[in-house]
């Protein structure tokens, strides 16, 4: 049933100068009163609302019940659009081996063949419109909105990669040409779907954006911001309304702009420390896509009547587009990899002019292509789903050799890359004129190296080489995650990666050393050190990431466990063994194979070796999500806290052996319940 007026809140339209005068405004940019009083800095159309806003926006949506109620009054259940052909079908995806495929590939060109499977725009109903210009009316006023947007394509999107700003531009334009019509005549015309859902992607753009906003940004202060805190509940806000336009504006069919208002909001749910919903949130976000056929590789060909800018604009759309995807198809088990067909997109950036442009390769003498981070992403992305199919990320695979051969591959690709975003001795020639660039590598190695890590960790407790890789790995990851925050301003903090990354490869160092103590202090020392700056990046954080708080209170107990070890190991006689650096390297030129023989130790004898159960943290949990850390990681933290309070340092004649209270977990103990790559 509806809501009556009189247990509604009835939402704020007026300006914030018309509110506080209590005139009649408007709304429009600026209004007449504004504009009459010669205050049109002053007209504004945010609040700092409550927390709440959220459960108002949705409490003000249309329920099932009053759909269904409207239906049996004889009007239609879809508020303005009918249902295309293919849509009703429902199986008959675009790109898929299906008859209606083959039909469209036969047909394509028949006009009535076209309109039989076109999406008609009906108008507005009225209570849709109400709640569609309410929101609406809550955008920033344009200058405002255009800062906003600047910042985030300037500050954000070169490390997510979400939006291409070629298109993006083309789209905002348009919306803004057609929104006042819609306004003003309560009939969308022929405005397509996905200018409808664009106002959803502008609020979560605009979520995004404040996140990294500094405060001293003239938009903050026309938005009444002055703290961090007010910056925050304001993103909140944004973003809350962003999931109500699409759910106002909610069609039977996907559109390019619902995805990335979905991809959108997943991020800003990572920043905001909220890894669970953004995976859900992702997870809509692929469905959709792959209802679109995003992951199909697509043919494009010039038709006769249609010039050839036209052609050379959907070629490079359908760059941008596949690439658009791939990152987020790429995760773990969300998808089977071999649905995918589409084919890696060029290295290279989209053209100012792309009617005018032939897609290639890049020249020698041309920018780097600001996309390279993210096509290296998407190929480890395609070795976890190898990993993940062949079982190395088991404990006890078929074939351990297959590890090996994927480290290989890894290695080939850091090798493959272009000079100028090599994590190692790279060409820093584009440094100044690219600041991004020197981010990207440590990016780069980051998504490396805690793959590698992730791959060795399952095998660590029972093959001494994996374990070296992996504590050589970890510190990698570690030594890439304190270069790319020293590269970031404060405003970066709220990054996802910056935390996630540094929290699991320190654990992983953490629980290694307490079970399987190194007889090198110097091995030690550097693992404590490691440590110590993850602490510290976290504790410059905390106050502002909820994630990093979570973390930082783990490893300061993981910290003060490693520390007794360490201090008694400083005064022992150095011992020479062979350093998880110079196994890694030993791998990667094939000197050293990994013996498949468990009992092939190459670490001190076993009266040094810790006897007791192993730790109850699966060592597949990275393999949630090796590219995004999307971890189940609360839950991973606060079993790490309860294995750690069971362990006790013991110094002897013999050496430090770490004594486990725990007697009843067997070494070769079912996956647990975060172990697994294709749950969450």
């Amino acid at each position: 049933m509806h809501l009556s007026a009189a247990s509604r809140k009835r939402p704020v339209t007026a300006c914030t100068e018309c509110r506080r005068r209590k005139q009649k405004c408007d709304r429009l940019r600026p209004c007449n009163m504004c504009t009459g009083r010669d205050v049109t800095e002053k007209c504004t159309y945010d609040h700092l609302e409550s927390s709440d806003e959220g459960s108002t926006v949705r409490a003000e949506l249309p329920s099932p019940q009053s759909s269904l109620s409207t239906a049996d009054n004889g009007q239609t259940s879809t508020p303005f659009m009918e249902r295309p052909f293919q849509n009703q079908i429902g199986y008959a995806r675009p790109g898929g081996e299906n008859t209606l495929s083959e039909l469209y590939e036969v047909m394509g060109d028949d006009k009535e063949l076209q309109a039989l499977n076109s999406t008609n725009i009906m108008p507005l109903h009225p209570p849709t419109l109400r709640l569609f210009s309410d929101l609406c009316a809550k955008l920033p006023q344009q200058a405002v909105t255009r800062e906003l947007i600047e910042i985030f394509f300037s500050e954000a999107n070169w490390y997510f990669a979400v939006l291409e700003k070629q298109y993006f531009e083309k789209l905002y334009t348009s919306w803004y040409a057609l929104s006042n019509h819609l306004m003003a005549n309560g009939q969308p015309g022929g405005l397509p779907p996905d200018l409808l859902h664009f106002p959803a992607l502008i609020f979560q753009i605009l979520a995004v954006a404040l996140q990294f906003a500094p405060l001293d940004m003239p938009c903050l202060q026309s938005l009444g911001v002055d703290s961090f805190a007010a910056r925050d509940r304001l993103s909140g806000n944004f973003s809350e309304r962003g999931v109500a336009a699409l759910r106002v504006m909610e069609t039977d069919g996907s559109t390019l702009t619902t995805v990335q208002s979905n991809l959108m909001r997943a991020l800003w749910l990572k920043n905001s420390s909220r890894g669970r919903e953004a995976w859900h949130v992702l997870g809509a976000a692929i469905r959709m896509a792959q209802d679109l056929g995003l992951h199909k590789q697509s043919k494009i060909f010039q038709k006769p009547q249609s010039p050839l800018e036209d052609t050379l604009s959907q070629l490079w759309y359908d760059e941008y587009k596949h690439s658009h995807m791939a990152f987020a198809l790429g995760w773990p088990r969300t998808i089977n990899s071999s649905d995918c067909t589409i084919v890696p997109p060029l290295d290279r950036d989209i053209p100012a002019d792309p009617s005018t442009t032939v897609p290639m390769a890049l020249f020698p003498h041309e920018p780097p292509s600001s996309f390279t981070p993210h096509l290296f992403q998407y190929a480890v992305c395609q070795q976890i789903h190898e990993a993940m199919s062949l079982g190395v990320h088991k404990r006890h695979p078929e074939n351990y050799t297959l590890v090996e051969t994927l480290h290989h591959r890894i290695l080939s690709l850091l090798s493959g890359l272009p000079p100028v975003h090599r994590p190692v001795n790279p060409d820093r020639s584009w440094d100044l004129t690219h600041v991004h660039i020197p981010k990207q590598r440590q990016q780069i190695a980051t998504a490396a190296h805690s793959f590698l890590m992730a791959l060795h960790r399952p095998h660590s407790k029972i093959r001494v080489a994996s374990r070296n890789a992996a504590i050589e790995a970890a510190l990698a990851t570690l030594d890439a995650q304190e270069c790319l925050f020293d590269l970031m301003a404060t405003r970066y903090y709220s990054i996802y990666a910056l935390s996630v990354y540094t929290v699991d490869a320190a654990i992983f160092l953490s629980v290694t050393i307490l079970e399987y103590p190194p007889s090198d202090p110097g091995l030690s020392h550097r693992i404590q050190r490691t440590i110590e700056k993850a602490i510290h990046r976290l504790e410059l954080a905390q106050d502002r990431v909820s994630l990093a708080k979570s973390g930082l209170l783990i490893l300061k107990l993981c910290h003060s466990r490693i520390q007794p070890m360490t201090q008694f190991q400083h005064n022992m006689p150095r011992t020479t063994v062979q350093q998880p650096s110079q196994i890694l390297d030993s791998i990667s030129s094939g000197e050293t194979q990994i013996d498949n023989e468990p009992s092939h130790y190459l670490f001190p004898a076993p009266g040094i070796m810790p006897e007791f159960a192993t730790s109850g943290v699966d060592n597949a949990a990275m393999f949630d999500d090796i590219t995004l850390g999307a971890t189940t990681y609360i839950q991973l933290m606060l079993e790490v806290q309860h294995n750690l309070r069971s362990i006790t340092v013991v110094e002897s004649g013999e050496g430090i052996r770490c004594v486990s209270n725990i007697d009843d977990i067997a070494d070769d103990e079912p996956e647990s319940r975060f172990g697994r790559g294709d749950q969450m």
